[in-house]
């Protein structure tokens, strides 16, 4: 069996589980937020029936069935609503703490590894990752401290520079913006929280979704559009089309795979005029249908196949699998799954 770990809303999930289907894969769909409300969760050791159940209206769902997770954008636990609001807590603690123990002790293929896919969603963590892969990086500062941001400034000159959020969710998200003059003159608000700034890159955009060691580049230029900065924001009018990448640049992103752990990411790349390719972040649950719908790259197929392979590793003993992923969940000390 591959289990989902996604949500009905997550437009991505029905044509890889379609996918799967077709391929003759037992795929389900697990959606976190309906613990503990929707399903129970049972673990049980030391006695004859051994192992841990997650149990619905829909039917059970045993832990040892499972050869291969995707880990896909999870929602939150939702606890039942006539607890008060401090028992409530309690009560997703307690169910992150079983269910993260589930995961832990799972012998099956990830795509992505949950701690590896926490760690990587970190954009200081991608932008060492992709320098000491040997990808080319923008100059860039993350600092809350207004005076660093000033010198950094004052260091680019009369190069534009781009600001960015660290971190940022649905109700949060920030398109990335040129820092202007108003910008400058409240450069003291950084000591609330941290930013990204950066040396803004004019060229196109390179969305590369790295898929179990295949690599799908398509070329987005919105150089034309009314947001030329950040594509996302014109994305209908933008030049959508496949592209080829430098070996080195190729060489370089898998590097930068291996480094952060992951199977799957979704990768922005920058070129610019002379044909020099600049890492600029990477998202571990990235979107790619509007890649595949404008470029018939067969990226779900590859995401499908990918989950399979995964599964068959497991199947295969293979017995030098997930090894990195297993000393860095060590490191990471603490689970992200389901918070």
């Amino acid at each position: 069996m591959i289990l989902a770990i996604s949500h009905a809303e997550d437009v991505h999930a029905p044509p890889v589980l379609e996918a799967l289907a077709r391929m003759g894969e037992e795929a389900v769909l697990l959606d976190l937020a309906s613990l503990p409300r929707e399903r129970s969760i049972s673990i049980s050791h030391g006695r004859a029936a051994r192992g841990a159940t997650f149990a619905g209206a829909g039917g059970a769902l045993r832990a040892e069935e499972v050869r291969a997770v995707w880990w896909r954008r999870p929602r939150r636990y939702v606890p039942h609503a006539e607890l008060a609001p401090e028992h409530a807590a309690y009560a997703v603690d307690q169910v992150h703490a079983a269910v993260s123990g589930v995961w832990a002790s799972l012998d099956a293929g990830w795509v992505n590894d949950p701690w590896l896919d926490e760690r990587a969603s970190h954009k200081p963590a991608q932008l060492a990752a992709a320098e000491a892969a040997g990808l080319d990086v923008p100059p860039t500062l993350v600092t809350s401290d207004p005076d660093d941001a000033r010198a950094f400034l004052e260091e680019l000159r009369d190069r534009p520079v781009v600001n960015k959020p660290l971190k940022a969710t649905e109700a949060t998200f920030r398109p990335t913006q040129l820092v202007g003059e108003r910008d400058r003159r409240r450069l003291g608000d950084l000591r609330f929280g941290p930013a990204i700034l950066q040396g803004y890159v004019p060229g196109v955009d390179v969305r590369v979704t790295a898929v179990g060691g295949r690599l799908f580049a398509a070329s987005i230029d919105a150089r034309a559009t009314t947001s030329p900065h950040d594509f996302r924001q014109a994305l209908a009018s933008a030049r959508v089309e496949p592209c080829d990448l430098p070996r080195q640049v190729e060489e370089g992103l898998r590097g930068l795979m291996r480094r952060l752990g992951l199977r799957y990411a979704a990768i922005d790349l920058r070129r610019d005029e002379e044909g020099r390719h600049f890492f600029l972040e990477a998202n571990p649950a990235g979107q790619w249908l509007f890649v595949e719908a404008r470029t018939g790259q067969p990226i779900t197929l590859a995401v499908a196949e990918s989950l399979v392979e995964a599964a068959r590793e497991v199947t295969d003993g293979d017995p030098g699998r997930q090894e990195g992923e297993r000393a860095v969940r060590r490191e990471a000390g603490r689970s992200p799954w389901g918070r």
